[in-house]
């Protein structure tokens, strides 16, 4: 399991921030938005983030296109969601999950064909069977039907070999004819890219004992009224049920429990005068528990009584809404969360009860969350847990909010460096995508996610 840090003031943390990205500017507070397509047909509800760590985020109305607040950081990963087999710009019966198949791209079209470029192998094959590098990056499913059969014959090579990789794909000599089969077929056909894929589907199922997957009318209504967190997590595969991704469940349950009593508190000791404190509590905190516990309950974990010695995985499970709900604000089933509270709390009486030492508290908060949340995704990652990387990732994305919101109040309360003034460690940069304790301003930061 990961070991994390055991106490906040600690000048190594840094070393888990550095969140540098490949490309694009730096992120800063904006009402420039920057858009991107994710395609295979159009993907709803797909996970969408940036190499530093900022979340797109869906536009309401038009399937597939995902905007980021600035510039983003390439290249921008696409993972899971449903392809909107029938363009209706909703899930509807029939849609398709895309479980843990992720894509990526260093431009705004994150397809199959885009992710295929990032190989360095696969790229140079298919320039040599007359794709170009660029049409791999910038074109579409939808605007170009060489790029919908490369598309579809990986999609179905990779459904029907669910061992590959897409990110490390050796394109065979047999695959490279068929996909030259398809580029002639759908070049000379006048269906849409949309039709294409319609007919695609029935050439798999006839093809596999399994068929694809689609969401049927139960499933549906299952999903009615269900966030767009909550889509994007359905849209996933199962993860491993284990000790290790259990714990990861825990400890991030316990610690998003943590920030937000511990903002819910502090405004209430500092006589309900920091909104920053009741906002990031109310609008991001209290969701991001929420999620953890959602998880909690579909993999049946005890989140209430976790024991991160217990090896035996039926003795960590017995999923019950009395139990998490009963656990007292400011208190936590994991000792070393319990510890971290407490510490903070005693930084703000330590620091005279103040609304400047309240707020460092907070300051302190994020970069540990941070830190945390890095060392759980390389671990989700390690564990084939896609489902709990993109919650994890979410969660770390609301976090660099956060973090400006609290800079920006000590600010208004006299504090000319902000957070900056518990030390250089926390004293993050927003405009310096190299610096190591690089923090992309990835809102206003007002508090909201």
């Amino acid at each position: 399991m990961i070991t994390r840090t055991n106490t906040f003031l600690v000048s190594a943390l840094m070393s888990a921030l550095s969140l540098s990205g490949c490309g694009g500017a730096g992120s800063t507070a904006t009402d420039t938005l920057s858009y991107v397509d994710v395609e295979r047909g159009p993907v709803l509800y797909s996970h969408v983030i940036d190499a530093a760590g900022v979340k797109g985020t869906a536009v309401a109305g038009t399937a597939g296109l995902y905007a980021f607040n600035g510039e983003p950081h390439f290249p921008i990963t696409s993972t899971g969601g449903y392809i909107d087999i029938d363009s209706s710009n909703s899930l509807t019966v029939g849609d398709i999950p895309l479980g843990n198949l992720q894509f990526k791209a260093q431009g705004a079209k994150i397809t199959i064909a885009s992710t295929l470029a990032e190989n360095s192998n696969a790229l140079a094959l298919l320039e040599e069977n007359g794709f170009t590098e660029e049409q791999l990056l910038t074109e579409t499913p939808s605007t170009d039907k060489a790029i919908a059969a490369l598309s579809d014959e990986i999609f179905k090579y990779i459904h029907l070999n669910p061992d590959a990789d897409l990110a490390t794909l050796v394109i065979s000599a047999d695959l490279m004819t068929d996909i030259n089969t398809r580029v002639t077929a759908y070049t000379a056909s006048a269906d849409s890219a949309i039709e294409l894929e319609q007919a695609l589907i029935l050439e798999i199922n006839n093809e596999s004992e399994t068929g694809v997957d689609t969401v049927d009318a139960g499933e549906l209504d299952a999903l009615s009224g269900a966030s767009e967190a909550e889509l994007t997590q359905s849209s996933f595969e199962a993860m491993p049920v284990t000790p290790e991704t259990l714990e990861l469940i825990a400890f991030s349950w316990n610690e998003e429990k943590m920030a937000k009593d511990l903002y819910f508190n502090l405004y209430a000791a500092t006589g309900s005068s920091i909104n920053a404190l009741n906002n990031v509590a109310t609008n991001s905190e209290t969701k991001h528990q929420e999620i953890m516990r959602e998880l909690a309950e579909k993999y049946n974990l005890n989140i209430s009584a976790f024991d991160p010695a217990e090896t035996d995985v039926n003795k960590l499970l017995g999923y019950a809404d009395s139990t998490h709900a009963d656990v007292a604000s400011g208190e936590f089933p994991l000792t070393e969360v319990q510890e971290m509270y407490d510490e903070l709390w005693a930084h703000y009486i330590e620091g005279g009860a103040t609304n400047v030492s309240a707020l460092e508290a907070a300051c302190i908060v994020e970069v540990k969350d941070v830190a945390d949340l890095n060392a759980s995704i390389a671990e989700a990652y390690e564990l084939n847990a896609y489902e709990l990387v993109a919650a994890f990732e979410s969660l770390r994305s609301g976090s660099y909010s956060h973090y400006w919101a609290f800079n920006n109040a000590l600010i208004k309360e006299g504090v000319t460096t902000g957070c900056g003034s518990l030390g250089e460690e926390y004293a993050m940069q927003s405009t310096d995508s190299t610096a190591a304790n690089y923090f992309p301003q990835v809102t206003k930061g007002k508090g909201g996610h």
